[in-house]
């Protein structure tokens, strides 16, 4: 899984923004959690109301965990979507684990093969960073499931 992060801490205030400018105003979601609560934040987790879904799922919620760290010259970060029902998972990571692909990569696993791929972000900005993840998990990876 390679080393957490490269250093610097998460900030709850980040959370707190990236939930009330991004993940507040997806219709999809049904609740968004800080983990393990508001004072400590170290994740923020979204959850998916299923019938709000363009996809077969099934009755579990999926979900969107936010791992973030700020810090210089680049955020480290893991955001994760995960479908408890068909196992697929989604992830877009800007980390230390895939050098070859450069500072950010997206991986998804699917009946047991796990694939990853370069990913380049417009923004520079952790909330529309989540923007474009969340766009390109409704426009370009779930339709491919349904």
């Amino acid at each position: 899984m390679g080393v957490p992060h490269l250093g610097g801490d998460p900030n709850a205030n980040l959370y707190y923004q990236l939930k009330r400018d991004v993940l507040d105003r997806v219709p999809e979601i049904s609740r968004v959690e800080f983990l393990p609560d508001r004072a400590k934040a170290e994740q923020l987790r979204a959850t998916f109301d299923p019938n709000r879904l363009d996809i077969e799922t099934g009755p579990e919620s999926p979900t969107l965990t936010i791992t973030w760290y700020r810090q210089t010259p680049d955020d480290w970060f893991r955001v994760n979507y995960s479908d408890p029902n068909t196992g697929f998972h989604a992830g877009w990571h800007q980390d230390e684990d895939h050098p070859d692909l450069g500072p950010a990569h997206f991986q998804y696993t699917d009946e047991g093969e796990t694939d990853y791929q370069l990913f380049s972000f417009e923004h520079e900005t952790p909330s529309l960073r989540l923007w474009e993840i969340i766009d390109h998990l409704f426009s370009d990876v779930l339709p491919l499931l349904g």
